[in-house]
């Protein structure tokens, strides 16, 4: 599974919006969008259901949303391990 495409549907799950999730990102729209489908795609499922709010996400995607969340906290802790001088890499 691709990080980045987790990131971007993280992105769209906090915002609600593509656009909204594009500008956090500094992408454009039609690249979140592209890369929702293609995430939905490889899992098998939809993620987003789109509202008159915006993009809600479904039974599946509340269930991506916890694991998605999972990992990027462990990445962020990883990431301040390092950066307080936590074990070299190598």
């Amino acid at each position: 599974m691709n990080w980045d495409d987790l990131r971007i549907f993280l992105a769209v799950a906090r915002a609600g919006t593509l656009s909204a999730a594009g500008q956090r990102l500094g992408i454009d729209a039609t690249t979140v969008a592209r890369r929702v489908a293609r995430l939905e795609a490889r899992l098998g499922r939809t993620l987003f259901e789109l509202t008159p709010a915006g993009h809600a996400l479904t039974p599946r995607g509340a269930e991506l949303l916890a694991h998605a969340e999972a990992m990027e906290s462990a990445a962020l802790a990883l990431s301040a391990s390092d950066e307080e001088g936590g074990h070299p890499g190598g």
